[in-house]
């Protein structure tokens, strides 16, 4: 047996599947740049086990084959790749995913047999790429996105924030509103949401349209398209739920209309073309 796991062609083997982990890794990284990673209720937990626990048995395996070439070249790049994941994810507050493979990256670009030389330039590259990018994340996200917190509005508002108090005479109302028959197009294609806005000023109501049906949903996790959206009106009153529904005009043209308030008169606004994904949303910029 000891000859066997001291056999270079095994350790080669096993150096190539451990590549995996770091495709796995680079693959939630891209998938996270282009959706919301949202968690099943009640399936953190068990999903967390699982990652925590891969990462701990790919971390021994790239420990055990840390003199061969692939884990010496998979200890140089994942600290960047953890990097992105961290940019991407540090503003939801997924910290699940970034833990696990930020302690493999670290330790493995340590432990792993690569010339001394290499780890000190790299090593000093990648402290300044994480210093200086985060500080760069946290400057832009100051000047783009400003200190405006946006909360969805559901049936099922935590009725212990302040948000909820607001709303909470028009739970009935709001259930109506954003019902699932009420929120998505007659075609499909489209739904709206609404969100209430928490600034610097007495706040409002935001009501949005995005694509429907680009959603992924997975055993423990749904990735949940971003970066497109149309804003419809920013004018709502904050703690009046307004009424929205969608209409076909004459032309067979689709349209959202709404109505602020019950006093104010019925608008409408028509859904033709969906702006472009913005890729730098994560930044803030909007």
């Amino acid at each position: 047996m000891k000859e066997i796991m001291n056999d270079v062609w095994v350790k080669r083997c096993i150096s190539v599947f451990t590549a995996a982990y770091a495709a796995v890794i680079t693959l939630l990284t891209y998938a996270t740049f282009l959706y919301d990673l949202e968690f099943v209720s009640d399936k953190m937990a068990p999903f967390l086990v699982i990652y925590a626990g891969s990462s701990i048995v790919f971390m021994l395996l790239m420990i055990y084959t840390r003199e061969m070439f692939m884990t010496k070249l998979i200890s140089v790049l994942l600290l960047p790749i953890v990097f992105f994941l961290l940019l991407f994810n540090i503003g939801n507050g997924n910290w699940v995913l970034i833990i696990p493979p930020f302690i493999v990256a670290i330790v493995m670009f340590f432990a792993a047999g690569t010339n001394e030389s290499v780890k000190v330039i790299m090593g000093t590259i990648y402290l300044l790429l994480y210093v200086l990018g985060i500080v760069a994340y946290v400057v832009c996200n100051m000047l783009f996105g400003g200190s405006d917190v946006e909360t969805v509005l559901t049936p099922y508002l935590d009725k212990d924030t302040s948000v909820y108090s607001y709303y909470k005479n028009e739970m009935g109302h709001l259930s109506e509103v954003v019902d699932e028959e009420n929120t998505i197009s007659p075609d499909g294609r489209y739904r709206f949401y609404i969100s209430d806005v928490k600034d610097s000023d007495k706040g409002c109501v935001k009501i949005y349209v995005v694509p429907n049906g680009q959603d992924i949903n997975l055993k423990f996790f749904s990735l949940n398209q971003k970066g497109i959206r149309k804003t419809i009106t920013r004018n709502g009153t904050r703690g009046i739920v307004p009424d929205v529904g969608w209409v076909v005009t004459e032309n067979d043209v689709l349209a959202i209309q709404f109505r602020l308030t019950p006093e104010s008169s019925l608008k409408q606004s028509k859904i033709t073309t969906m702006p472009k994904k913005n890729y730098f949303e994560f930044l803030g910029i909007s």
